[in-house]
């Protein structure tokens, strides 16, 4: 697989979210290519070319300690090297203030920004694949 001899050894790099906006852009449903429990994934092209699936996280849960799952997911995937396994090619984590309006008055707010991005794989997720093998094999 050429994509994974050349990035194989690479370190997952630290993004932007300015820059994950530019290039997915900005989290257009044209660049959609999946839902899930934890985030929206949109296909993204950096500026050498390289395609990758870019994971835009939910925004924090109240009661879960989703900075710890976080974080626990981001160690995981980098010690992670498998052939069966999509590589973690980066990931971002900001936090930025907004001005909101609240019960009349403004205040700043808190934004968390949080992304994993993955190698891309054409051809879909694997769970279209298995569904699509099932249903024909019935």
């Amino acid at each position: 697989m050429e994509n994974e001899s050349q990035h194989s050894s690479t370190t997952p790099r630290d993004f932007t979210f300015q820059l994950l906006k530019q290039i997915t852009n900005d989290f257009s449903e044209d660049n959609r290519i999946g839902v899930g429990g934890y985030g929206v994934v949109y296909k993204g092209t950096l500026d050498n070319g390289e395609v990758i699936a870019v994971k835009k996280l939910y925004y924090k849960h109240p009661g879960l300690d989703s900075d710890k799952q976080f974080q626990n997911e981001c160690t995981n995937l980098m010690r992670v090297r498998h052939q069966n396994i999509v590589r973690l090619v980066g990931y971002c984590h900001e936090i930025r203030h907004k001005c909101v309006e609240h019960n009349g008055k403004y205040v700043f707010a808190m934004v968390e920004d949080r992304a994993l991005c993955f190698e891309y794989l054409e051809g879909g997720s694997l769970d279209k694949h298995l569904s699509a093998y099932f249903c024909l094999s019935l």
